[in-house]
């Protein structure tokens, strides 16, 4: 494998930084090596420098670049990943909600392939057979269309059931189906969870439209591969989407200190989440 040149390097992170937010600096200089790599390859160049050759010719391609930014965002999930904000929002959030006609509003806005929306949706299965089920609707986005398709078909790999998802839940929330593409079992999730998802192409450095409000907002590891600026202003936004009360949930190394002031930290167990401040709502 070819060292990459430093005014490739530089070229793309900016182009990546802009479009995403996502950094890329000399601490992970070493993943986007790797993903120009891969875009070189699946492009069919014989190497990065063949590569860059042509965008010095004639421009970023949009399959180039479409291809670059998806391999760019970390799709890395799992089914209840980090179990003590599935904890909260089973035990606190969704018992201690007021009482309301309107359904329950639940922004997934990075849910890669899928495995947190549908967490949440078994959550809310179990809640009903307990007698504590409400109405409620689950919007599932993310960046990438390639994972979008995977996360919206439902359709998991033996390896991907068997990370984080109990056996009993695997029985009772998925069917087992085959494909011409593979002699190994696939997992596909039953229709009565997948309704209540709608999944969305967003980016969340451009303008969102009106999803809200929200009554919870679960944006996990994202903004950790955001500047500051960045962190900043995708916060701010999503403080506007959230009802009075509501909720946002980041992953376990984020945290607002420092980027907002417009939550308060509260503490469920393990759980840190954070709930938009009451003056705020009263004044938007």
């Amino acid at each position: 494998m070819t060292t990459i040149k430093q005014e490739i390097r530089d070229f793309f992170a900016a182009l990546i930084e802009r479009e995403t937010g996502i950094v890329y600096g000399e601490v992970n200089a070493h993943s986007l090596d790797n993903r120009l790599h891969d875009v070189a390859k699946l492009l069919q160049f014989a190497d990065v420098d063949a590569f860059w050759a042509e965008v010095k010719r004639d421009g970023v391609k949009a399959a180039a670049k479409s291809l670059l930014l998806d391999l760019a965002t970390n799709n890395e999930t799992s089914f209840f990943r980090d179990p003590e904000v599935f904890e909260f929002f089973q035990k606190a959030f969704v018992p201690n909600r007021p009482a309301s006609s309107a359904p329950l509003r639940i922004w997934c806005a990075a849910c890669s392939t899928g495995q947190e929306p549908y967490s949440l949706a078994m959550i809310m299965a179990d809640l009903k057979t307990l007698g504590q089920g409400v109405p409620y609707q689950i919007l599932a986005t993310d960046f990438s269309e390639r994972v979008l398709k995977q996360a919206a078909g439902g359709t998991f790999s033996q390896l991907e059931i068997q990370r984080g998802l109990p056996a009993a839940m695997m029985v009772r929330f998925f069917t087992q189906v085959t494909s011409s593409a593979s002699t190994l079992p696939l997992y596909k999730i039953k229709p009565e969870l997948s309704a209540s998802i709608t999944f969305k192409h967003l980016n969340l450095l451009t303008p969102w439209g009106s999803h809200g409000p929200f009554d919870i907002v679960f944006c996990r590891n994202v903004l950790i591969y955001q500047n500051v600026e960045m962190k900043k202003k995708v916060i701010a936004r999503i403080a506007a989407t959230l009802a009075p009360g509501g909720y946002l949930v980041l992953g376990g190394a984020e945290s607002l200190l420092g980027l907002s002031s417009d939550f308060e930290l509260e503490r469920h167990g393990k759980a840190c989440v954070y709930r938009v401040k009451a003056a705020l709502k009263a004044s938007a």
